[in-house]
């Protein structure tokens, strides 16, 4: 703050600039990380109100400026309820973006800021509520009043029990399209489900999500936490029906840490996506590889898969990599419990140039030689059980063939390798962009030194932790090098 605050009184004294530009430069001020925070929603525009009356007559008549507001609602707070009234009609028509949360008690079954936002429903685009359960019913109000309602997230500490009457505060929102439930059950309220393109996440059970995917035809995206049931050895009365959904893009399927034992199954068994792009699945350790792979071969062309925690063993991964040709973004993120990377996988996807024929100059099959797996692969991120190996970085040496120096989208490698027997490895890989890698901190020398090699090429390493940037592909992996070497 102290940064914009100089900035601001620096060019106060400037020579007057357009009022348009002038207010871009504010929306900018507010808007560094794209995010909604207390800093951009509130204090920023409220300092650029007390720079100069200029300033002040300028910002005040920038109607987006204070069309955004993330405030954390307390009971009993008056000011707060005159921030949210000056926000309001300072905004003017604008559509709203309000993150509005409510952590601290004592809850009641309403509050002043709930009270207000509901007469300015009509300009509600994306909102983002965390409240008490009770306090959900206050919006009822909003029925049928939301014309621009495009994204809302809805979430809370304790959902309410489902033989609560349903509410319909949202039944009615013709453009809403985003929609996630934060630890409260969907079916709380009613939703114009068919609408829906988007679930950031939603907590529900496998059986709940499966009836959601048949609910809202039009998902393109769907994040599922998954949560079972106690009584998950009771057998059904009757199983779910089979579903095929077009237009299922993306899915993740994750179990909560508290939960892991999420029976997946049912889920893969009955649902097929045949244009899924991406599918993520994440601590889910009840064994499900038997119905995954179906489910995988009922994919047309899958492009991103992340697996992290799961109940595969690595015959499951190379299974599921045999029936994914066209995957380009591979994640395989062991843990303690399962195992499901080791030199076999990473054998399997490194790429091995065909022998020529000294007679003829032309490829020669190998009978006993494996398919190569994900040909098109162009990030990777993995995890290792022990220190990084050669088998590690041959692998990465043979997806950054000089061969390849085309990059990836040609085709006259692709098609040159399937002329010539494509399945027994002839076919020349899409270059490997970039790998993430998890290993034990035990670095040997002549390995880093390869890696440095094909740092200063171009592939970007990171090694360790995913959260530390690789600048140039070399800084990072030579510091850890150096440590180790001293």
């Amino acid at each position: 703050m102290n940064n914009l605050e100089a900035s601001a009184a620096s060019l106060s004294g400037t020579p007057a600039l357009p009022t348009e530009i002038l207010s871009k430069v504010f929306l900018h001020c507010t808007d560094i990380d794209g995010s909604l925070t207390p800093a951009n929603t509130i204090h920023v525009p409220l300092l650029l109100t007390k720079v100069c009356r200029s300033w002040r007559t300028i910002a005040i008549g920038t109607r987006f400026l204070w069309s955004r507001l993330y405030l954390s609602i307390t009971p009993n707070a008056t000011y707060q309820t005159a921030l949210v009234s000056t926000w309001l009609a300072r905004s003017g028509a604008c559509p709203l973006k309000i993150y509005i949360m409510w952590n601290d008690p004592p809850f009641f079954m309403s509050h002043p800021v709930l009270d207000i936002l509901v007469q300015h429903s009509h300009h509600w685009h994306s909102m983002y509520f965390f409240l008490p359960n009770t306090a959900y019913r206050s919006l009822s109000p909003i029925q049928g009043n939301l014309p621009l309602l495009a994204e809302l997230s809805l979430g809370t500490h304790e959902p309410p029990p489902l033989t609560d009457a349903v509410i319909d505060a949202f039944s009615t929102a013709p453009n809403l399209r985003s929609l996630e439930c934060v630890n409260l059950h969907p079916y709380t309220f009613s939703f114009p489900w068919a609408h829906l393109s988007h679930i950031p996440i939603m907590t529900v059970t496998v059986d709940d999500a499966l009836d959601i995917l048949r609910r809202a035809p039009r998902l393109a995206s769907g994040s599922f936490i998954c949560s079972d049931a106690n009584d998950r050895d009771l057998v059904p009365a009757r199983p779910p029906l089979p579903l095929r959904h077009i237009h299922l893009l993306d899915l993740a399927v994750l179990a909560p840490e508290w939960n892991t034992s999420v029976q997946a199954r049912a889920l893969f068994t009955c649902l097929t996506a045949p244009h899924l792009h991406s599918l993520r699945i994440c601590n889910v350790t009840w064994p499900f590889g038997a119905s995954l792979l179906p489910f995988l071969a009922r994919v047309d062309a899958l492009e991103s898969l992340y697996l992290r925690k799961t109940a595969l063993a690595e015959g499951d991964v190379l299974a599921v990599l045999e029936l994914l040709p066209a995957l380009k973004h591979l994640a395989v993120l062991s843990s303690s419990m399962f195992t499901m990377a080791s030199d076999v996988l990473l054998e399997r996807l490194t790429w091995r140039p065909p022998c020529l024929c000294p007679r003829t100059s032309s490829p020669v099959k190998k009978q006993t030689r494996k398919k190569l797996l994900a040909p098109r692969l162009e990030t990777l991120e993995i995890t290792l059980p022990d220190a990084l190996n050669l088998a590690f970085v041959e692998l990465l040496e043979s997806r950054w063939s000089d061969s390849d120096a085309a990059g990836p989208g040609e085709e006259d490698g692709e098609e040159e390798g399937k002329e010539e027997g494509g399945d027994d490895g002839c076919t020349v890989p899409t270059r490997l962009r970039r790998v993430e890698v998890g290993a034990n901190d035990e670095y040997d020398e002549e390995i880093m030194r390869r890696l440095e090699v094909l740092a200063q090429a171009g592939m970007t390493i990171i090694i360790g932790s995913t959260d530390v940037p690789l600048e140039d592909g070399l800084e990072y992996m030579s510091a850890r090098y150096n440590k180790h070497r001293r």
